[in-house]
């Protein structure tokens, strides 16, 4: 059984490898000035989808990101993860001199050849790996193997 899953079209593209090496050598460069206005990133999460004949088991790279600050949202058969984390570092005294954010985020969105219940859904994070498990709305039976005994 095969399935194809899409993903939907948004602002947000995967990184590539020419994009990796563009924020690295952004890093590189300004490094010594140090930073001037706080990062955001945000991300396509790496997803691995497994189907059975009635779910889809859907797993998901999130590392860093508490399970406070992750989303997932489905409709009918679009499934919906968002996750953030920032993380801001000052110091008590009101004439800092410098101030550090980060902030950093995933997002994917994929839409299922068949609608999912959203109710009977379960997500579960650990060790920054996100699985979701998606029952069908309408699941195909298990195709039984039976050996009929030759008279």
């Amino acid at each position: 059984m095969t399935t194809e899953i899409a993903s939907v079209e948004s602002d947000v593209l995967p990184w590539t490898d020419f994009d990796r090496a563009f924020e690295s050598l952004r890093h590189a460069f300004f490094e010594p000035f140090g930073s001037f206005a706080p990062e955001r990133s945000l991300r396509a999460a790496p997803a691995d989808v497994e189907e059975t004949p009635s779910a889809y088991r859907l797993t998901l790279e999130v590392p860093g990101i508490p399970k406070e600050n992750l989303a997932v949202t489905i409709r009918d058969q679009v499934v919906e993860i968002r996750g953030e984390f920032t993380n801001a570092t000052a110091s008590k005294d009101a004439n800092y001199v410098r101030r550090e954010r980060t902030y950093s985020g995933y997002y994917r969105s994929l839409v299922f050849p068949e609608p999912i219940v959203a109710d009977k859904s379960v997500a579960k994070v650990e060790n920054g790996v996100l699985t979701l498990e998606l029952p069908k709305q309408s699941p195909q039976p298990v195709p039984t193997e039976v050996k009929v005994p030759v008279q």
